[in-house]
């Protein structure tokens, strides 16, 4: 399901029912990117409540419609590293910084393969590539079954190749 120019508008306006679809379309992706900053599955869940509540505060200052995505990532990624620096949690998040400089590699990947694929497409490459999860491990953690997952994965690749090469 991509989100129509429509909803996003709605969305901005603050109409529920495009709150609720911009929410279910792009849930995945911020739990994902907050996954990427906090280790605890019901932190996780937390950060993503604050993060996707602080994007409703902030719909307003969408200017561009087509850069829904884009916002809603920041946001969440902001939202984790706030988390952690509330936590005081220094150690583990100096270690990221020690391991993979400022900016975390994972992150280049997902930044480079987002505005090229869906975001179901992104989801399951990412979760492929950037974490080599099995694809029962994608089916568990994503929700998205294995076939479906599997022929997503074959399509993504593919148009991958073809923007990329």
């Amino acid at each position: 399901m991509n989100i129509s120019k429509h909803t996003i508008l709605a969305f901005i306006q603050g109409k529920q029912s495009a709150i609720e679809k911009v929410y279910v379309e792009y849930k995945n992706l911020m739990y994902f990117i907050i996954a990427n900053y906090v280790d605890n599955q019901d932190d996780c869940d937390d950060v993503l409540s604050e993060a996707f509540m602080k994007a409703i505060e902030r719909k307003e200052s969408i200017k561009d419609p087509s850069k829904l995505k884009a916002y809603l990532s920041a946001i969440a990624r902001n939202e984790a590293i706030s988390f952690q620096r509330k936590k005081k949690d220094v150690a583990s998040f100096e270690t990221i910084e020690t391991m993979y400089g400022e900016e975390d590699r994972t992150n280049t990947m997902l930044n480079m393969i987002e505005p090229l694929l869906s975001n179901k497409e992104t989801i399951v490459v990412y979760y492929r590539t950037g974490f080599s999860y099995s694809w029962q491990e994608l089916e568990e953690e994503t929700g998205i079954p294995e076939s479906t997952a599997r022929r997503v994965y074959s399509k993504a690749m593919e148009k991958l190749r073809k923007e990329l090469v």
